[in-house]
C-alpha cells in the first residue's frame, strides 16, 4: 500500500473510480497539476489506485471535498489512512483546522470522519442538488 501525490497519469483511473462512486464528474486536472493551495493524493495497492482524497489548503484552513475509496477495498482502513494523511500534512504546513460537508445520510463517512477527529457544527439546509442537506464538520488541530 502506498500514499502518493496525484499526476496527470492517474486522472483517468481517479476519474472512473469517482464517476462510479458519485455518479458525477469532477475536475482533478487542478488537483494533479496546482500543488500551492490545491491537495491530491491516491492510495496504491499493488500498482492499482484503489482511492483518493482531494482538498485545498489555504494558509491555516483547509478543506477536505473528496475522499474514496474502491469498494472491494472498504473496510481495511484506507479511507482513515487518507484523511489522516491529509490531516498531517495540513498540520505540517501550520493548519489550524479543517472543514468538510457530508451527506446528512452518509452515516459510514460521517463515522469515519468523526474517527478521525471532527465534529459536527452544523447543516447547510438543501446543499446537494437533490435537495439533501449536509452536515458541516470541522476538526481543530490546535
Amino acid at each position: 500500500m502506498l500514499i502518493r501525490t496525484m499526476t496527470l497519469e492517474d486522472i483517468p483511473q481517479v476519474l472512473a473510480l469517482h464517476e462510479q462512486l458519485f455518479n458525477q464528474s469532477f475536475n482533478f486536472i487542478d488537483y494533479a497539476t496546482e500543488k500551492d493551495f490545491y491537495y491530491g493524493i491516491i492510495m496504491e495497492v499493488d500498482g492499482s489506485i484503489v482511492g483518493y482524497l482531494v482538498g485545498q489548503i489555504i494558509f491555516e484552513m483547509s478543506d477536505l471535498y473528496y475522499v474514496a475509496v474502491d469498494p472491494q477495498y472498504r473496510s481495511l482502513g484506507y479511507g482513515r489512512l487518507l484523511v489522516e494523511y491529509f490531516i498531517q500534512d495540513a498540520f505540517d504546513m501550520n493548519g489550524e483546522s479543517m472543514t468538510l460537508e457530508v451527506r446528512r445520510s452518509n452515516q459510514i463517512a460521517i463515522s469515519l470522519y468523526k474517527k478521525c477527529g471532527f465534529v459536527p457544527v452544523g447543516v447547510r439546509p438543501n446543499y446537494y442538488a437533490d435537495s439533501e442537506d449536509a452536515i458541516l464538520m470541522i476538526r481543530k488541530f490546535k
